[in-house]
């Protein structure tokens, strides 16, 4: 296993290398760690990218569990796994990189000689991004909600591929994130919501890495039947449920991704953790609201923070 800075290994089988940032302020370098799985035999290179926000652990799991348990002879073509895409977020369990609190996942492609967070947005972009074939970008819910959806971009069929309940196709994309350089570079690219929350992961990984597996199988860089998942639910308008008041965030009842409600139904009470009294009630906005994101424990949540997020199931389409 061989580690190289900056320079992409060829040769088959498992190898690392770094993609440089830049140097802190205690001398220390940046630097983006990518571990590469290369097959045998010629093929597309998929990339996976995890924990762009550094409170969303699940990614970095997923990618842990493929290092793991692929076989290279296995592979035509390549994998490459940017495990942990924010070091200095991930340290500080922080959504956003610590130095500058910009969210990186808003300042793609990025530049060279911008915030901290501008250049390692541009490093990723030159040093990663701009050499796989097809981008699969994991995120997760965070360190207190639960979230499970695809997005669905400009590779329909790669989106299904991952097996989610719950699919989402926007009337536009976040700008100046990974997946918008990706889709004006037209790399075929899923952005995957998975996991978070107050509970055990083990699940949310292992459907991650069947999903990934699952991808790679639709590309062609492994080989095997494709699953298929029927009656996926395919959103085009979700809200996200964001609090004017902080404090304690007290669900009404546990909720599951994919869940149905009416609404108008309460999701939970915003408590003042100086007085107890409710200063805010949430409750699910569409006639019939689908469960996207949700909090099923009492948590601290700030003013603004994500709370629930909850698709609108008039206007949502079953896919068979």
């Amino acid at each position: 296993m061989s580690l190289n800075a900056g320079q992409p290994p060829s040769v088959p089988g498992r190898s690392r290398f770094s993609i440089p940032v830049s140097t802190l302020a205690s001398g220390f370098d940046l630097s983006v760690p990518v571990l590469t799985i290369t097959g045998a035999r010629p093929g597309p290179r998929i990339g996976v990218s995890a924990m762009i926000h550094g409170d969303e652990i699940d990614g970095l799991l997923i990618a842990r569990e493929l290092w793991r348990t692929l076989d290279p002879d296995a592979l035509s073509g390549s994998l490459w796994l940017m495990s942990v895409a924010n070091p200095l977020a991930m340290e500080a369990v922080s959504r956003n990189t610590p130095i500058d609190m910009l969210d990186m996942n808003r300042l793609f492609p990025g530049t060279p000689d911008g915030w901290l967070s501008e250049q390692q947005a541009h490093a990723i972009t030159t040093g990663f991004i701009n050499h796989v074939d097809c981008l699969i970008d994991i995120h997760a819910g965070g360190t207190f909600p639960w979230v499970d959806y695809c997005y669905v971009l400009n590779d329909e069929a790669l989106s299904r591929a991952f097996l989610s309940a719950l699919l989402y196709k926007p009337s536009s994309m976040y700008p100046a994130t990974t997946a918008s350089v990706a889709l004006a570079r037209n790399i075929p690219i899923t952005v995957v919501e998975i996991g978070g929350g107050y509970h055990d992961q083990d699940q949310h990984v292992k459907n991650g890495v069947r999903g990934v597996l699952n991808m790679m199988r639709h590309v062609g860089v492994l080989a095997g039947e494709m699953e298929r998942r029927p009656r996926q639910l395919l959103l085009n308008e979700i809200k996200v449920m964001r609090p004017r008041h902080g404090g304690l965030c007290v669900p009404a009842r546990p909720l599951l991704p994919a869940t149905w409600i009416d609404g108008g139904e309460k999701l939970a009470d915003i408590v003042s953790p100086r007085s107890f009294e409710t200063l805010e009630t949430l409750t699910a906005p569409f006639e019939r609201s689908v469960v996207v994101l949700t909090r099923n424990y009492a948590t601290r949540i700030n003013p603004g923070d994500y709370a629930f997020m909850m698709g609108n199931g008039a206007t949502a389409v079953w896919y068979d």
